[in-house]
């Protein structure tokens, strides 16, 4: 078992530290576990303990960057030169899905809200991908967004022509499609670098985006933002069944928004 410092209580510290490790990527794992990602480093939290999961073996510069949990709880791993792997918690082994993807370069995925076996997988000027088999094949689907995708997810919010919308963090602010790739618009008027984007899946239609360490929330689907204080730069985010939104941060802390929202050190 590993102690890690992102546990640890900073809330005091505004900017980061020289020596800190930002949290790249959170997520939630089938049986309410929170994995992180932290440089190229993984780990569960559950219990109040932290354990290291080891990483696929990959070419040096692989990058990871991206967590994706699937609608059947299957956790997911993608980056740049990493492509996408599936994680098999019973053997405590990674799968590669890259097979059929034109190459590695893949900077944003997403797993459907509903569907198991249906993964997307942005992969810049190579476009959009997916898959409906659980990675064995992928197709392109759609050029994307006008502008590079930083961040990715899928969401069962009503009003879509098919099965959910997508929702594009991109260097411009949040993008929108509907999942039949019928037109990708701009999410509101949110502008920036969006690094990291979420949403409630008890209330889809609360969104959440990260511009340069600000949390911004939208409780309209896209519509409209509002900012939201944070005592730390935020660096990436997810849902938790049992404590609702968690948030990494900069300084590599794990932090949990209380119902007046006030934010505390998270203790899975």
């Amino acid at each position: 078992m590993l102690t890690l410092a992102i546990v640890l209580p900073a809330l005091a510290q505004a900017q980061p530290a020289d020596d800190a490790h930002p949290v790249t990527a959170l997520t939630i794992n089938s049986s309410g576990a929170l994995l992180v990602l932290q440089d190229s480093d993984l780990f569960t939290i559950a219990g109040g303990t932290s354990t290291k999961i080891a990483l696929p073996a990959t070419d040096q510069g692989a990058q990871p960057t991206s967590l994706a949990r699937g609608a059947d709880g299957s956790v997911y791993l993608a980056g740049p030169g990493l492509g996408v792997w599936r994680y098999d918690s019973a053997s405590e082994s990674w799968q590669s899905l890259s097979d059929t993807l034109p190459n590695l370069g893949v900077t944003a995925m997403a797993a459907h809200a509903t569907q198991p076996e249906t993964l997307y997988a942005y992969l810049g000027t190579d476009g959009m991908f997916r898959s409906r088999d659980g990675g064995a094949e992928w197709v392109k689907v759609d050029s994307g967004p006008q502008e590079p995708v930083q961040a990715f997810l899928h969401s069962d919010m009503p009003g879509s022509m098919e099965s959910g919308w997508l929702f594009a963090g991109t260097t411009r602010g949040v993008s929108r499609s509907m999942d039949c790739f019928c037109f990708w618009g701009d999410a509101g008027d949110l502008r920036g670098t969006v690094s990291a984007i979420g949403y409630d899946p008890a209330a889809p239609e609360n969104v959440y985006a990260v511009i340069e360490g600000q949390l911004h929330h939208s409780a309209d689907g896209g519509e409209t933002w509002t900012s939201l204080k944070t005592p730390q730069s935020v660096t990436a985010l997810a849902f938790s069944p049992s404590q609702g939104l968690l948030v990494g941060t900069a300084n590599g802390n794990l932090l949990a928004r209380g119902a007046a929202d006030e934010w505390t050190p998270v203790h899975e």
